[in-house]
C-alpha cells in the first residue's frame, strides 16, 4: 500500500493520524511517497513526530505529478505484490479500511467481473455490506497485478489525452477508467455501502472548494466488521 503526498502538510498530518489509528492486516507493507517541494522538510517533521504505521518516507527523484506518480508506484510495487492500494494525503480513513481491502482482495481476486476495489462511497447503507458498482472512485483504491498488467496499465492516461466530448472534459486516468476503460471492458468496482474514506482536500491540483466532495457515512472508528455482499 502506498500513500502519495506533495506540498500540503496541513492535510498530511490529519491523514497520517487517521492511518495511525487503522489496523494493518498481517503481510501489508506501508509506504509514503513524497514528491519534492519546498514543504518537504515540514512533511519529514510531521512524519517523525506522528508516524507509527509507515516505513520511512521515500522521496521521488523528481516531481512526477498527479498523472504519473500513481502509475510509477503501481508499476514498481506490482513487481513484488499481487494486490496494491493507493491512498492520498488528503483522505482520512476508517480504522478498518485495510481490513476491508484485505478481505476484498482475497474474495474477488478470481472474479473476472471486478476490476478494482474502492473504499469511498456516497451511500449510507449497512456498514458491513459491499456491492458491485459501475462507477470507479480513485479514493483509496486497489487492484490486482493481472488487472493492472492486462487492462489498467496499457490504458493509463499519462497526458490528459483521453476525454469525453471535447479535450479536457472528463480527462485523466481516473476518468478514463471510470467512463471508458471499465465500461468498455465490462468491469465493475467493489465498494462498501458505508464509506471508509472522507475527503478533506478542498484545495489541490484538481480540487476547489466549489467542487469539494464529502460523504455522510464516514466514521473513523468502526471496529471489526464481517463483510458480505
Amino acid at each position: 500500500m502506498f500513500l502519495t503526498a506533495y506540498d500540503r502538510p496541513h492535510y498530511f498530518v490529519e491523514t497520517l493520524r487517521s492511518w495511525n489509528a487503522a489496523r494493518i492486516p498481517k503481510g501489508w507493507d506501508m509506504f509514503v511517497v513524497l514528491e519534492p517541494s519546498p514543504e518537504e522538510g515540514r512533511h519529514f517533521d510531521i512524519f517523525d513526530a506522528e508516524n507509527n504505521t509507515f516505513y520511512p518516507i521515500e522521496v521521488n527523484e523528481r516531481i512526477h505529478g498527479v498523472l504519473e506518480n500513481p502509475y510509477v508506484w503501481f508499476s514498481k510495487l506490482f513487481k513484488e505484490y499481487d494486490y496494491v492500494v493507493r491512498a492520498e494525503d488528503d483522505l482520512l480513513v476508517s480504522d478498518d479500511v485495510l481490513e476491508f481491502h484485505d478481505w476484498a482482495a482475497t474474495r474477488y481476486q478470481g472474479d473476472p467481473e471486478i476490476g478494482a476495489v474502492t473504499a469511498f462511497t456516497h451511500e449510507d447503507g449497512h456498514p458491513e455490506q459491499v456491492r458491485r458498482s459501475t462507477k470507479f472512485s480513485p479514493w483509496v483504491w486497489g487492484t490486482w497485478r493481472d488487472r493492472w498488467e492486462d487492462l489498467i496499465e496499457p490504458s493509463w492516461d499519462h497526458d490528459y489525452s483521453t476525454y469525453n466530448g471535447s479535450p479536457g472534459n472528463e480527462s485523466g486516468w481516473d476518468w478514463n477508467l471510470d467512463t471508458r476503460v471499465f465500461p468498455q471492458n465490462k468491469k465493475l468496482t467493489m465498494v462498501p455501502k458505508a464509506s471508509r474514506v472522507q475527503n478533506i482536500g478542498s484545495f489541490g491540483v484538481h480540487a476547489r472548494p466549489e467542487f469539494f466532495e464529502t460523504t455522510g457515512s464516514f466514521l473513523q472508528y468502526r471496529g471489526i466488521s464481517d463483510y458480505y455482499e
